[in-house]
């Protein structure tokens, strides 16, 4: 086993799809993640997810203020031969990015969403008109019992339950608003459950951040052994998919991230049989051929260390790759010789293509492959578990990835985020900071310009002596008068001019407020890209009106949108593939668990669900609608 890396001058064709299912095997899986491998690297265009280049460690550098300070000092003149010569300059980053950053992200993670799920297969309107036709006369008919006998509205039947209304005036008006009576609660409870127990405030958190740094942000999905939605937050810095000209991603046919795995990892990796997929020999092999080369390993395999294995310190590049193929099914349509239907399934490529005893059908699946890059060993491959299918008849031979994306700035395999356009304000920022230092340190302070011959030969006191030059300065500063002459011992005009002490003024302060503007100025273009102003930064004036707060509000909120609508997306996306693995889980046994519950006053308490399996068989359609804000619930509850 050993390392040979992929060039783009090699040929790997992705492998036919049209063959016997029974032939998918891991030769078979790996070619296809080799193909999507060299395409990746050799073929797409460049910009998007892994093949960045190095910009999205840079981006994300930049905003937290951690980038490299060498590039300044070259901007600045300054090299390893004129470094010491520079006056006293503090180097160091400031973030001033930084504070911006958190707080759109802090603004946007304060506007939250409920999940809304709505029944839309064929029994979901048949189920909403019994219902609201059984609530219709439960009311009617309690209204009836009121007018003849108040005391036989106490009837157990006729007691209006928790969420039900009060009378059919309350129950035409929940109507006219669209409100939900079947199930679609259960589907919702579904839904919390599953974004709670994988704490999807921190991966929300994260999504935003990837956003704004990188314009891109994605999460995959599956099914966990305990029979409940899975999903994680995925690194954009890793992905690789398939060329796409959609920001949504809806049309790629394969996704997967190149991961860094430790050869201790690989050493306990075994197969369907329970054998271990790479021996101890093999791994060896494979470290020396990338000591020192790649991925960061060290130099040398350590041989004689003794107390550690070889391959201890070694990682290697895998790519775990998900992708779709199809499966063609060939069953027999015949009548017996008794008159009796017959249909079952045959063997993959049994009679003609046009022979009517045999109906052919092509489902679509996803298969799976973790190869290990450069080499010629996979692992994990093959055709993937509980895959995602609709449960409407005419969508069932469909199947989608596990994995969900989103660029809002997106052309041609190229995205771009905030960061990108911040980037070089804030190195003028930066630049501009560093300029003022070694501006302050070869500050020279405004003088005095003392003119000796008018303040010689000056005699003041009783006895006619003269004055000297330092006591006339000390009669100035003293009382601030001060004596001279103007005419020689002759009574002739002194030459030039006859001021005794001039004023040096120096242009110090036009040349700061120079470079104070300067940053001003940067400053307002940051603020402006990222939407926020003095209202909403925190620095109103006390006499702006109540409309320039909305208008500075809504500024933001138009600035900051495109980031809102990316995570709005994805949200949307990954509560159906949650509510999609959920009803899986419940094929396969009990979904519960606990979830917060918000009740009437605000008041949030842990609550414990229990997921009805009769959603498992129905058709929902999601939708999320906006958390009322606190403004909202004050005028609710007055």
């Amino acid at each position: 086993m050993r390392y040979t890396p992929i060039s783009g001058t090699g040929q790997f064709p992705y492998p036919d799809h049209n063959i016997d299912p029974a032939l998918k095997d891991s030769l078979w899986c790996m070619q296809y993640a080799k193909a999507a491998y060299y395409d990746w690297n050799f073929a797409s265009p460049k910009g998007i997810f892994s093949a960045n280049g190095g910009d999205y460690e840079k981006y994300r550098l930049y905003a937290l203020g951690k980038q490299p300070i060498n590039q300044y000092k070259k901007w600045m003149g300054v090299d390893q031969q004129t470094n010491n010569t520079q006056l006293v300059v503090d180097w160091s980053v400031r973030s001033i990015i930084s504070q911006y950053r958190d707080k759109a992200i802090s603004r946007l993670m304060k506007d939250d969403y409920s999940i809304v799920a709505t029944a839309v297969d064929s029994l979901a309107k048949d189920e909403q008109d019994e219902y609201l036709a059984s609530i219709k006369a439960k009311l009617a008919m309690r209204e009836l019992m009121i007018e003849m006998n108040p005391e036989m509205a106490k009837n157990p039947y006729l007691q209006i339950k928790q969420g039900e209304p009060m009378d059919i005036e309350e129950l035409e008006m929940r109507v006219s608003q669209n409100e939900q009576f079947n199930r679609s609660k259960d589907a919702e409870m579904a839904i919390e459950l599953g974004l709670y127990e994988n704490d999807f405030k921190s991966q929300r958190r994260m999504i935003f951040e990837d956003l704004f740094d990188f314009g891109v942000a994605g999460v995959a999905d599956w099914l966990g052994d305990d029979n409940k939605a899975k999903f994680r937050r995925v690194n954009p810095n890793c992905v690789i998919v398939s060329n796409t000209k959609d920001g949504t991603f809806s049309d790629i046919v394969h996704a997967g991230e190149q991961i860094d795995v430790s050869l201790i990892e690989l050493a306990t990796v075994k197969d369907k049989e329970g054998n271990l997929v790479f021996t101890e020999k093999e791994l060896i092999e494979f470290a020396g051929t990338i000591a020192g080369k790649n991925f960061s390993n060290p130099g040398s395999l350590g041989l004689n260390t003794g107390w550690l294995k070889p391959i201890d310190k070694f990682k290697c590049k895998v790519v775990d790759i998900k992708f779709y193929t199809y499966n063609t099914d060939t069953y027999t349509n015949r009548v017996d010789a008794n008159g009796n239907l017959v249909f079952r399934k045959e063997k993959y490529g049994r009679g003609e293509e046009n022979n009517i005893r045999y109906v052919r059908k092509r489902i679509q699946y996803v298969y799976k492959c973790k190869w290990v890059v450069g080499t010629e060993k996979c692992y994990d491959w093959g055709m993937c578990y509980d895959q995602p299918r609709s449960n409407e008849i005419s969508k069932k031979a469909l199947t989608k990835l596990p994995y969900t994306f989103f660029a809002y700035n997106f052309y041609n395999m190229k995205a771009q985020g905030y960061m990108e356009r911040l980037v070089p304000y804030i190195d003028d920022y930066q630049l501009t900071v560093l300029r003022i230092q070694n501006w302050k340190n070869r500050f020279i302070p405004g003088g005095w310009w003392i003119n000796l011959d008018m303040l010689e030969n000056v005699a003041l006191t009783k006895g006619g002596a003269d004055m000297q030059p330092k006591e006339l300065l000390q009669m100035l500063m003293e009382t601030g008068v001060l004596v001279g002459r103007s005419l020689d011992g002759a009574g002739n005009p002194l030459p030039g001019n006859v001021q005794p002490i001039i004023a040096m003024d120096n242009t110090s302060a036009s040349e700061l407020k120079v470079f104070y503007e300067d940053l001003l100025n940067t400053m307002g273009a940051m603020e402006r890209m990222t939407g926020y102003n003095m209202i909403t930064s925190g620095n109103p004036n006390p006499k702006t009106l109540t409309s320039g707060y909305e208008v500075a509000n809504q500024s933001t909120d138009d600035a900051l949108y495109p980031i809102a609508f990316a995570e709005e997306f994805i949200t949307l996306k990954l509560s159906e593939n949650i509510l999609c693995r959920m009803k899986q889980g419940l094929k396969k046994g009990k979904v519960e668990g606990y979830a917060p519950y918000q009740g009437a006053l605000n008041a949030s308490t842990l609550r414990f669900l229990s997921v009805s399996p009769e959603i498992a068989e129905r058709e929902h359609g999601i939708m999320l609608q906006q958390k009322s804000t606190d403004q909202d619930k004050i005028c609710i509850m007055q």
